[in-house]
């Protein structure tokens, strides 16, 4: 596949559809850094690539970043259950082995869920790729001991790391 600014300077159509799915239901990162992508061979590193996206979404004003916070699904929740996630998101869970939950450990995500969003007001976000399901229940119980502020500031950089692990899988 093409790198970004490559894939930007042929079509910007075909350079939104590739990326739009990085950000969860949130193609306006993706806009958002297109003319830039275009003007620059540069954003062909994918680091690069990645940092722009990162520091547009981290710029981006307190609304859409709650917006974006607020698209992403609840782990392990009726979504994935449903098989209603976005391809990227179904991966991601089937990796951590959140699509083969016991009982036992449906139960037990779903009690931290609730806990989660009741604290919060909005669902738990892990970049869950590859990790075991022990390290996301511990990372849920740790983490809902933090402030709102904290939580909020600690998804946007999840969602980052989560928008990296999705470009490594476009470009393995």
């Amino acid at each position: 596949m093409q790198k970004p600014h490559q894939l930007s300077i042929q079509s910007k159509s075909l350079f939104l559809q590739t990326f739009e799915a990085l950000y969860e239901h949130s193609p306006w990162v993706i806009e958002r850094v297109f003319e830039k992508v275009c003007s620059e061979d540069k954003y062909d590193d994918l680091q690069t690539f990645h940092h722009l996206l990162s520091s547009t979404m981290l710029s981006a004003d307190d609304e859409l970043k709650m917006a974006l916070i607020l698209a992403h699904p609840r782990l392990a929740g009726k979504k994935a259950q449903q098989n209603e996630l976005t391809d990227f998101s179904t991966e991601e869970q089937k990796s951590a082995g959140l699509s083969a939950c016991s009982d036992e450990e449906l139960a037990y995500i779903t009690n931290l869920n609730e806990q989660y969003y009741k604290r919060f007001n909005f669902d738990f976000i892990m970049a869950v790729k590859g990790k075991s399901k022990e390290a996301i229940f511990k990372a849920f119980e740790q983490r809902l001991s933090n402030e709102r502020e904290q939580e909020i500031s600690t998804a946007l950089e999840q969602i980052n790391q989560i928008a990296w692990l999705r470009i490594q899988a476009l470009y393995e």
